[in-house]
This record gives structure tokens, sequence and C-alpha cells, in this order.
């Protein structure tokens, strides 16, 4: 099944953040809230944006939408409704002042999607090409993993199981790695990498 277009039901670009991504879902989660009243219209629109955000907060449900066009998880989250969304509402503040309980309507409706984490992790470019095992204290829970031999920026790991509990267990960490390139390197270190653009410049290629 194609998805529809869940950047253009957003209002946002196929470049936004997920700090914009979060902010137009906030805002349109609040105007097509089906307590705020609303016909059969709202109520499916409220569902789109919901859908949409799901595969946009997503690391990996956004990278799979944005190559193939389309979700084969889509389908799976219809048919579980509003029970069985799964997307990320972490570090999201809402306001729901002057709606009368609202707070307790989401958290009821969504229960499982504030579960699930998201966070990043920094990386040297040299632990990202030959690989390393990092320890990370994430949400006072300490995660141990390896990072595997040229992994790439924006690369996501998820760890079921290592998110935030709810009633039905605890959800996922979802892990983006980062490469991070330094802005002041050492003698021995501008040497080093002298030496390795003099090495890549006698290959047809950085891999071969």
């Amino acid at each position: 099944m194609m998805a529809s277009d869940y950047y253009k039901i957003l209002g946002v670009s196929k470049t936004a953040g997920i700090d914009e991504i979060k902010k137009a879902y906030r805002k349109l989660a609040l105007q097509y809230h089906p307590d705020r009243g609303g016909d059969e219209a709202t109520a499916e629109k409220f569902k789109e944006v919901s859908e949409a955000y799901q595969v946009l907060s997503d690391p990996e449900k956004r990278s799979q939408y944005d190559q193939f066009g389309r979700t084969d998880f889509s389908a799976a989250g219809n048919q579980a409704g509003f029970g069985g969304f799964q997307g990320g509402f972490e570090n999201m503040d809402f306001d729901f002042g002057g709606f009368g309980g609202l707070g307790d309507i989401f958290e009821n409706f969504f229960g499982q999607a504030f579960s699930q984490v998201q966070a990043e992790i920094k990386i040297t470019p040299a632990q990202a090409v030959i690989g390393d095992k990092l320890e990370a204290n994430i949400g006072g829970e300490k995660i141990k993993f390896d990072i595997p031999a040229g992994v790439q920026d924006g690369q996501a790991f998820r760890f079921p199981g290592r998110g935030r509990a709810h009633n039905n267990g605890r959800g996922d960490l979802i892990l983006t790695v980062r490469i991070e390139m330094p802005r002041h390197i050492s003698k021995e270190q501008r040497e080093l990498w002298q030496k390795l653009r003099e090495s890549e410049s006698k290959k047809h290629s950085w891999w071969n």
C-alpha cells in the first residue's frame, strides 16, 4: 500500500528536523483531537496526523518511507486504531490549559506512545570506521552496545524493552548515531589524517 504524503499532512518539508515535526504535530493534534468536537472528517484528519507523526518521528520508519515511499507498518497501525499508535512523545511539552483534562485523555489514549525513547550518541570518525564498544547512560540506565564498523551518520538502532515503562511492559529505545567531526586537532592527529588522505588518493575508492 502506498503511503500518504506524511510531510504534506503535517505541513513540513522533507528536510524538517524532529523538533519541527513535533511542533507541527502538537499543533494539529490539538486542533483535530476528537475530544474537542467535530465531525467524522475531523476524526479522520486526526487519524492521518497521528499516523504521519508515527512514521516521521521514528528514524527507522522515516528512512524506509523516504527511500521506498511506502511503509509496511502503516496497515497494522490502522487496524490497531489509536491504541496501536507507537509514535514518540518524549520531550514534547503539551499545554492543555483550558481544555478540561485533555492531558489525561492523551495519556490514556496513547499510553504506549510515551514509552518509546529516542536518543542520540556522538562518536568520532575513527569509531565510525573501525567500530567500538560503548556504554551510555540514557534515562538513568546504562546501555552497553557495539558500534559496527562502517556505521553511517544518522543510522538508528532499536533496543526492545529499554524504553519507558507502561501498562503493558516497556517501550523501545531508538538510539541514533551521530558522527562528530573534530573542530580542533593536534599536530599528531593532523599528520595521521594527512597520511590517510594520501593513502586514499592512491585508490579508486575509499573502501577498495
